[in-house]
């Protein structure tokens, strides 16, 4: 039986876009599929098309920033299709406006979704995969603004840039578990964020079918990042080029920093901070 048959996955946002397109690909791929949405048509809709299909699915509504209905939409899910052992961070949204004129309430907005959802998929979820042992996925949904800054987006993209720190650092914590993670950095997509504006000169994007069958791939071969663009690499690459220069560049000052050879050395400095701390010596 070939990965991912026979799992269960938890796949937010999974009514439309790019939520869909993973878990047809999921669903294609002989796993069972929790369709996780806010409550609507696109969610009834979307479980009766896998359903058609052949799937094995259940739809589950939820808003991904609502903290205390994780417990239970992870239960209901389970429930139905077993246990999860496939969680995909996927719902998201995205409104333009320039940082001076994003108000605190909109601010706040694309964190409760894009970044909040994902530590709390990643809160309820996680210590079931650890409990459970086995073999376990993680999947969040950035962004290419994740990995550069989009003007006129400023909210979406310092949501998106956290979606990846939270990603790294998850990578770094489970060394050595059972459970591996991935994130996921899509350029433009033919979605709903992107169809509406779509020209001729400048096209929706990829289909979110393709993008699925990209996702089951990588996370098949254990692939941590995800573009699915290559034409964004100069520009990401140039922006690394600028802070490798600024490093070149610094007088060193300071002298060398304890913290930095600990990790180098594969030591991590949080513990020994944290134990000095818990014996009163700082």
């Amino acid at each position: 039986m070939t990965w991912p048959s026979g799992e269960t996955a938890f796949v937010t946002g999974a009514a439309s876009g790019i939520g869909l397109g993973i878990a047809r690909a999921l669903a294609a791929g002989g796993a069972k599929v929790a369709l996780v949405d806010l409550e609507g048509p696109g969610l009834t809709a979307a479980a009766e098309e896998l359903r058609a299909a052949g799937g094995s699915v259940a739809a589950v509504a939820l808003d991904v920033g609502a903290e205390d209905r994780w417990a239970e939409a992870a239960d209901r899910a389970e429930a139905a299709l077993g246990p999860v052992s496939i969680l995909v961070n996927n719902a998201g949204i995205v409104s333009s406006a320039p940082l001076v004129e994003t108000t605190p309430k909109e601010w706040r907005r694309h964190f409760r979704v894009n970044a909040d959802g994902q530590f709390l998929g990643m809160s309820t979820f996680l210590p079931r995969f650890l409990e459970r042992g086995g073999r376990a996925h993680l999947l969040n949904t950035a962004s290419m603004g994740g990995l550069m800054p989009i003007p006129g987006v400023g909210a979406y993209t310092a949501s998106k840039f956290a979606s990846v720190g939270l990603s790294l650092t998850l990578r770094e914590e489970l060394r050595g578990t059972g459970v591996a993670v991935s994130v996921l950095c899509p350029g433009t997509v033919a979605t709903g964020m992107t169809t509406a504006e779509a020209t001729a000169e400048h096209p929706a994007g990829a289909h979110p079918d393709r993008v699925g069958e990209q996702v089951v791939e990588a996370l098949a071969a254990g692939r941590f990042l995800i573009p699915t663009h290559g034409d964004y690499e100069p520009i990401v690459a140039e922006l690394h080029r600028e802070i490798e220069q600024a490093f070149r560049d610094t007088d060193d000052r300071h002298g060398p920093d304890p913290s930095a050879r600990m990790i180098l050395g594969g030591v991590d400095p949080t513990d020994s901070i944290l134990r000095r701390e818990a014996t009163g010596r700082v």
